[in-house]
This record gives C-alpha cells, structure tokens and sequence, in this order.
C-alpha cells in the first residue's frame, strides 16, 4: 500500500498537489462569482454574495461531515487490512449523505426567505439574494456531492482524477460566468447558472472512479449502522464544524457590521467573505493532504510516519498563511476592484479594513491543519473541540465585545484574535498526540475502528 510505503515527503507533495488543486478549484465558485456580481452589480451585487456565502459553507459542511468523517474511518480500517470494515463506512457514510442532502433540499425549499433573512439579508437584499438563491436550491445535491466524492476518492488512491473533476468544473464555471453574466446580460442568475453546470459536470466526472478495477469503493451492508453513523459523524464534526461555524461567523459580522458600518463596509466584507473562504480552503486542501496519509499510517501504527506528515503539513500552512496576509497588507486597494465596481467612498474603506483582517491567516492555517489531522489520528473529540473554539467559543463573543470598545474596528480585529487564541490551542492538543510514547488509537484501551466484519 503506497500510504504506509513511499517516501513520505515524496508521497506529501503528490497529495498536497492534487489536494489544494481541488480545493482551489472548488472554492473558485463563490470566488467567480462574487468578482462576476461584483462587476455586473455594482455594491448591491457583492452585499447579496456576501449574504449568500454562508449557504456555501453550510453545503461544504454537510459534504465533509460524512466525507471526511467516512474516508478517515476507509482508510484507517483499510490500514490494518479490514477491508470489509472500511467498505462499511463507505456504505454508512453515503446512507446518511443521502439522506441529509433530502433534508436539506426540503427545508431551503420551503424556507428560504427566514433563512436568508437570517443570513443578514433586508427588503432590499433579498430579491436580489434570490435571483441567485433560487438555481442553487433547485441544483443543490450537486453543490454537495463534490465535497463527499473528493474525500473518498483521495482515500482511494485516486487524487489526480478528484483533482481533475473539480479543475474541468471550475473552468466550465468561470467560463459560463463571463459569458452568461457579460455578454448575455443574466447578472446574478448567470452567475448561479454557470456554478450549478460546474457542480453537476464535476460530480459526473467523479463519478468515473467507480467504473475503474482499482476501485475500492464498493457497498457492504454494515450490521450496526448506528455505530458505524455516530463514529463517521464523531470524525467528520470537527472538520465540518469549520465550514458550519464560517456560517455562524458570517451572520454575526454580517450583522455587527450592518450596525457599526452600514452597507458600504458590508459591501467590502463581501470580497473578504469571497477571499476567505479560498484562503482557508487551501489551507483545507493542506489537511485533506495529510488526512489520508496520517490515518493509513495511524491504522498500520507507523507513529514516525505520522509525526513526520503533521510537520510537512505545518511548514506548508504557515509559509502559505504569511504569503496570505502580505497580499492583504500590501495590496488591499486593487484587491478590491478586481472583485466589484465601487464608489470612491467605498473603495477609502479597504485599507482600513483589509489590512487588520488579513492578520488572521497564518494562525488559521494551523487551526484548520490541526482539525484535520487529529480526525485523522481518530481523535474525534479533540478535533471537534478545536472547531468549536474557532467558530463559536472564542470567536462569537470576541465578534460582540470588541465593537463595544473600539467601534467597526473591533469588528476587523476580532477573528484575528479568535484565531491566534484558538490556534495556540490546537497546537497544544497536537503536541500532546504527538509526543513519543503516545499509544495509537486501537493499541491502548478501546479500538475506535471496533466494527464487526461481515459474517
């Protein structure tokens, strides 16, 4: 098995490549769009992208809760030789994928409006919001699916064709957005149009894996689906948090923001709630790298292995997340205009903005690889706990108390903060799994992979 066999700095390039390839490529969506809106719209375009871009992130939730959590489990049961098991949680993992994309394809259906509302949008907004909204709902299962196929496609030794699928998508989106938004005129409904075509091609794509013979993505019926349920959710919730809790982080600065700013600084937060989540989908595309070469190794009990990957996965999330924030720092203003036509007035409020903002990426960048490598040493509760630091616990009240003191710019500064917090506390909870002497999951105590074969 190549996981547990190849040079790991070899092996870590080939999947950092292909991971961040798909990652770019899948975030490229919200980020098209929001340039495309933005420069067809004007600042009432990219106020409507920035209340639409927490459904992004609730969508990418449901996709790597059951992805991630289910391919960490295929791997790592595929690493001590059960195949049957790792077959199981694949079967698991797709049951409750399809169930949650139906529930949450009714409940958008029958409740947009409140959710949109919710989301930050008023009177004004949300026609606007829904011009888009509406081609998103109606396609939806196809904006989940790319994110539950990738992962275990990754966990199948088939990185270049998840990366592959989610490249040809992209260009199709970015093609379909300058030509159904500019020279057809469709605006925002052009916009949604070109990225469900994306979505959809995509997954077709992805789809090819299961036609090939060195597919290991075959149904096996699990005799405990509760058990096998709970422990693909106890993986996936960490690293789906962080997608969950951009929503929650989204509603809160969309609103404290509205109070202390009014709908010019929102309009600039829309290219920011477009950058961010590219940023930290790279920073992503660095944990889903890791995350199958760590649980391969982790189920096999090659502890060095497993160190050696959270180092090479650290030094790349760090040297990207300073690359990040010197963009911000040095080039806020045409950052900007690339995303949206916007008044003198407006485009004064950038730098003030952008600059303190973008202080946040080196520390999340170790936030987001540290998620994703304790799911992938099966340390489900600390990986979830460090999401919940970063998208609820600090970062919540933070959002709330630092406008009280320092008016809009507490609001620029409060995820920087959050971050640096949480992410000193991540490396804390790695560090101590990590240490030498430190039993793997499954040779000290209960074995989290316990899932009866088939008899």
């Amino acid at each position: 098995m190549e996981l547990l066999t190849a040079a790991p700095k070899r092996i870590y390039r080939k999947y950092l490549a292909a991971s961040i390839g798909s990652a770019l490529a899948l975030s490229v969506y919200s980020f098209v769009d929001t340039i495309a809106v933005g420069r067809s719209e004007g600042e009432l375009g990219a106020a409507a992208m920035a209340v639409i871009s927490p459904l992004y992130s609730f969508l990418t939730f449901f996709g790597i809760l059951c992805g991630i959590g289910g391919s960490v489990l295929f791997s790592a049961a595929r690493g001590e030789g059960k195949e049957e098991t790792a077959r199981a949680y694949y079967t698991a993992s797709l049951l409750a994928m399809a169930a949650l994309t139906g529930l949450l394809w009714l409940a958008l259906a029958l409740f947009h409006d409140p959710v949109f509302r919710f989301f930050g949008a008023d009177e004004v907004l949300l026609p606007k919001v829904m011009e888009y909204a509406e081609w998103l709902i109606r396609f939806l299962p196809f904006a989940i699916l790319p994110t539950f196929l990738g992962a275990f496609l990754r966990n199948d030794g088939a990185p270049a064709l998840a990366m592959g699928a989610v490249l040809i998508g992209g260009g199709v989106n970015i093609l379909g957005d300058w030509l159904l938004v500019f020279p057809l005129g469709m605006g925002m409904e052009g916009a949604a149009l070109a990225s469900v075509t994306g979505f959809a091609i995509q997954t077709l794509l992805m789809c090819g894996h299961f036609f090939r013979k060195s597919c290991g993505l075959k149904p096996a019926r699990p005799r405990r689906l509760g058990q096998a349920l709970r422990k693909v959710f106890a993986i996936g919730a960490g690293s789906g948090l962080l997608d969950l809790g951009a929503v929650f982080i989204a509603v809160l600065m969309n609103n404290q923001i509205m109070r202390y700013g009014g709908p010019p600084a929102l309009a600039v937060y829309g290219v920011l709630a477009a950058v961010s989540p590219l940023f930290q989908a790279v920073f992503g595309g660095v944990g889903q790298a890791v995350q199958p070469l760590a649980s391969a190794n982790c189920g096999a009990g090659r502890r060095d292995r497993v160190r050696t990957f959270w180092r090479l996965g650290l030094a790349s999330s760090l040297a990207l997340g300073a690359a990040f924030t010197c963009l911000g720092e040095l080039f806020p203003v045409p950052i900007a205009r690339l995303f949206m036509n916007a008044e003198p007035e407006t485009l004064a409020l950038v730098p003030g903005i952008f600059r303190p903002y973008f202080l946040l990426f080196p520390a999340l960048g170790v936030t987001v690889l540290a998620t994703y490598f304790l799911q992938s040493v099966l340390q489900g509760r600390r990986s979830l706990l460090t999401a919940a630091l970063r998208s609820f616990l600090v970062s919540g009240p933070l959002i709330l108390a630092l406008p009280r003191a320092l008016g809009l710019l507490g609001v620029w500064l409060a995820l920087p903060v959050s971050e640096c917090i949480v992410a000193a506390a991540a490396l804390f909870m790695v560090g101590r799994q990590t240490a030498p002497g430190v039993p793997p999951p499954g040779r000290s105590g209960e074995n989290f992979l316990d899932f009866p074969e088939k008899s």
